[in-house]
């Protein structure tokens, strides 16, 4: 894939950090309480804007189901929340691209030779990039149907920006890229298996500072996306029993997105519906998994024979051994 597409694809999966678990809303009317959903939401927003994915686990579900995510990643069960994104699967790869030897020099004239200064080219790529994710995000991966709904309104914003963002620009490239390849090798993934073995907790705040370069590279072409979370702002509040569904609007590329978070209330406080919904699901699947067999204990060495009789035993043994 020719690196415009790359850093295209990327931006489109980095960009879509925003809340997940949403349909479309009317225009918010503001109504709140200060430890309600509607400030829940926002504190959400606000750990994503500090590139806190591991403290954006812990606040969006209860205790427990943080600890069936943290299980079922160890088990391979889950990716969470990383699988959030629209494009889950591009992640590692993105980050074993960036992390490889002579990565910089080999991504950076891979982009001098086929993409600098050709915008009329890399607008046609984001042209094309942003009907096919939106094709894939309308009818093709995991998505909930209000998830369609939002990203069917986010990813032909992206394109937008993709298709007027200054990728052309060759030391601008350069530069990125610096960023980028500095930020992955430092993140030390590039393989689900390292995902695996740094456990969900660990690769989380491993991937925090990685985040915080990209988000920081987009600025740079035209997308502040620390600045649109900034931005967000919750509106009415609609309560059912423990539901709360909480409308949401926040700009991106110059549009502004709407939609709707619904939360569940437990122990007087409120997380993500849809996140605790996943947890239940993976603890049954979880449950299903057989146990471990315990490890066996080796029985102890026999003691060395007396000397003088050490040839003779390993004679002994070696003869049982092919009997």
């Amino acid at each position: 894939m020719p690196w415009a597409q790359r850093i295209t694809a990327a931006v489109l999966t980095c960009a879509l950090l925003a809340l997940a678990a949403c349909h479309p809303s009317q225009p918010p009317q503001v109504a709140d309480t200060p430890d309600g959903p509607a400030a829940t939401v926002r504190h959400l927003a606000q750990l994503l804007q500090r590139n806190d994915l591991s403290g954006f686990a812990r606040a969006a579900v209860p205790a427990q189901d943080y600890r069936t995510f943290a299980e079922a990643w160890q088990q391979d069960l889950s990716r969470w929340p990383l699988s959030e994104l629209p494009l889950p699967e591009k992640i590692v790869p993105m980050l074993a691209a960036l992390s490889a030897n002579d990565a910089e020099r080999q991504l950076g004239q891979d982009y001098d030779r086929q993409l600098a200064g050709q915008a009329a080219d890399l607008r046609n790529a984001a042209q094309t990039l942003g009907l096919f994710v939106g094709q894939y995000v309308r009818t093709q991966g995991d998505f909930t149907p209000s998830q369609r709904a939002h990203f069917g309104q986010v990813v032909p914003a992206l394109s937008t920006w993709a298709q007027n963002a200054p990728l052309a620009d060759a030391p601008r490239a350069h530069t990125a890229l610096r960023t980028l390849v500095a930020a992955a090798r430092a993140s030390r993934i590039d393989s689900d298996a390292d995902l695996k073995t740094a456990g969900m907790e660990g690769a989380l705040q491993q991937l925090d500072p990685f985040l915080a370069a990209f988000s920081g590279v987009l600025a740079d072409y035209g997308l502040p996306l620390a600045e649109s979370l900034d931005k967000l702002q919750t509106g009415a509040v609609t309560t059912q029993d423990d539901l709360a569904m909480v409308a949401v609007t926040y700009p991106l590329a110059g549009k502004t997105i709407q939609l709707t978070v619904t939360l569940r209330r437990q122990a007087d406080h409120w997380y993500v519906a849809d996140y605790m919904d996943q947890a239940a699901e993976l603890r049954n699947l979880l449950q299903q998994l057989p146990e471990a067999p315990p490890e066996s204990t080796p029985p102890p060495s026999a003691p060395p024979p007396p000397d003088g009789k050490v040839a003779r035993a390993a004679q002994t043994a070696r003869g049982a051994h092919w009997a």
